[in-house]
């Protein structure tokens, strides 16, 4: 059962995601530096637009937010979808792991575009279309025409109690 309470933290990943007794879940901060050492492919120097380099997981960002070092809820709403993507594979492929960090950036410049030249990740093996689709509603270039987490929140609740209901 998917449990949220409208929280996401911006640079999440699989493995920052703590499961509890009950399966609840939880988002963990606490090895932001540890990760960037024991998992240094998944981060790339950012330069430009008056910052310094620093390392950047931007596989799992929105365009904005590297193009632009926008964060907002929306561009949460997009690395939720990549962390779920994640979670159904299962966490065996990287983001984007047969792209460059510079191809991912070329990918995210075709996104800045609209040039509909850019690529999104292929729907893992067994994975519902529904969640697919829910997951490329959040990778939508456009901001406004990404859900929010309560509208996430309340279409993962109805599939969930559908396939209850569908099991009795």
């Amino acid at each position: 059962m998917f449990c949220f309470f409208f929280f996401f933290h911006t640079f999440s990943f699989n493995r920052s995601c703590l499961v509890g007794p009950q399966l609840e879940i939880k988002i963990c901060t606490l090895g932001t530096v540890i990760n960037r050492i024991a998992y240094p492919a998944d981060y790339c120097h950012l330069e430009g637009a008056g910052r310094q380099s620093q390392p950047m997981p931007i596989r799992w960002m929105a365009w904005e937010s590297v193009l632009m070092g926008k964060f907002t809820s929306k561009s949460d709403v997009w690395s939720f979808a990549v962390t779920l993507w994640e979670i159904l594979t299962f966490a065996r492929e990287q983001p984007f792991e047969n792209l460059s960090d510079d191809k991912v950036i070329e990918n995210i410049g075709h996104m800045y575009q609209d040039n509909k030249k850019h690529i999104l990740l292929p729907i893992p093996v067994g994975c519902p279309r529904e969640i697919f689709d829910l997951m490329c509603e959040c990778w939508q270039r456009n901001e406004a025409s990404r859900p929010n987490f309560r509208e996430i929140h309340l279409f993962l609740q109805r599939k969930n109690l559908g396939e209850y209901f569908h099991h009795l």
